[in-house]
């Protein structure tokens, strides 16, 4: 464990996400078109209609012209700006490890933008509970043809059920519709989810390029409520050259980011040894070297709030059997895991 370069990386993570949530906003314009195109096409539409291929007919006009409007989003916002992120991601790495390293000790290169742009779209997510495998791209056109479908099932599902024409585009256009939440909701999960996995490679990729310094990745979660049981369990392990390939994200809206295990030659600055958290008593500072499940067990010794903020995260029985079951942290771990 290298404290600094975990601290980093915790650090670094929030601005990750910061940045995914600037380009989830940057798809406003498209969604306020979504709408647009819709109402123009159920203006053309009856009030009322149980026919079934008329309303197949419309239903295929909308998907054309949706399917437009994501891959604009896609091609011209989300993956030109995710290529241009990937070669700073490495940059910044490049000076992660700089200042982890002894000044002079040994000079650390910076991968070509296009070795790490290719290893972003060839590199599969990998998301282990649901055995998911999937391109970035074909992630990204997954998530458009969901949403392209679940607009069509509400149209077709309120006609059939007698809905009125100006009901479904409300349902669907209106304010606080299905493309007014859900799916801002959801492009913001798809968009974090790609930002990640640009990221994490992007490190990567700068690890391998320097792989006679960084002998492998630690993997880092985040220290607070939200973070899921699979990045829990995972969090402070480390993945050495030849091992397994274990690489966030694990799941959509993973947080999790890699971290650089160095060669034990190389001399560490350990003067900054803290990361973020947001446990029982708000955003802490604790020990870099804590695991997720090591600093959730110092919470739960902080009295009642602590306890109940456990209870919260792991659920009453779980909860009580970590705290008061006599099993160690590992142990804990590996049942849940």
């Amino acid at each position: 464990m290298t404290d600094l370069t975990v601290q980093q990386a915790a650090r670094h993570g929030v601005y990750v996400q910061r940045y995914a949530g600037y380009l989830a906003n940057l798809f406003d314009p498209y969604l306020t078109k979504l709408q647009r195109e819709l109402r123009l096409l159920m203006s053309d539409f009856p009030a009322e209609t149980k026919d079934i291929r008329r309303i197949n007919r419309m239903l295929a006009e909308y998907k054309k012209v949706s399917a437009l409007t994501y891959g604009e989003y896609t091609s011209d916002i989300l993956l030109k700006q995710l290529m241009e992120f990937s070669g700073d991601e490495a940059k910044w790495q490049v000076a992660s490890l700089n200042t982890a390293i002894e000044s002079g000790a040994v000079s650390i290169s910076t991968p070509a933008a296009a070795q790490i742009a290719a290893a972003v779209r060839s590199t599969p997510l990998v998301f282990p509970n649901s055995n998911g495998v999937k391109m970035l791209d074909q992630f990204i056109k997954d998530w458009e043809a969901t949403q392209i479908k679940k607009v069509e099932d509400i149209i077709r599902t309120g006609f059939i059920l007698g809905r009125t024409n100006n009901q479904i585009t409300q349902d669907i256009a209106g304010k606080n519709g299905y493309l007014d939440n859900q799916v801002r909701s959801s492009i913001k999960t798809m968009v974090r989810t790609a930002t990640n996995h640009t990221s994490n490679l992007a490190r990567q990729a700068t690890f391998d390029d320097n792989d006679d310094i960084v002998i492998g990745y630690e993997l880092v979660a985040t220290l607070d409520s939200r973070t899921s049981s699979y990045c829990k369990g995972i969090d402070g392990k480390i993945i050495k050259k030849g091992d397994t390939q274990l690489r966030p994200p694990f799941h959509p809206d993973c947080r999790t980011g890699i971290s650089p295990s160095l060669d034990k030659r190389y001399a560490l600055d350990d003067s900054v040894n803290t990361r973020a958290s947001r446990g029982a008593e708000g955003g802490q500072q604790v020990k870099a070297d804590l695991t997720y499940y090591q600093w959730l067990k110092e919470q739960g010794a902080q009295g009642a709030n602590g306890r109940a903020f456990v209870m919260d995260i792991l659920g009453k029985e779980r909860g009580k059997l970590f705290l008061d079951g006599g099993l160690s942290v590992d142990r804990f771990k590996k049942l849940t895991l």
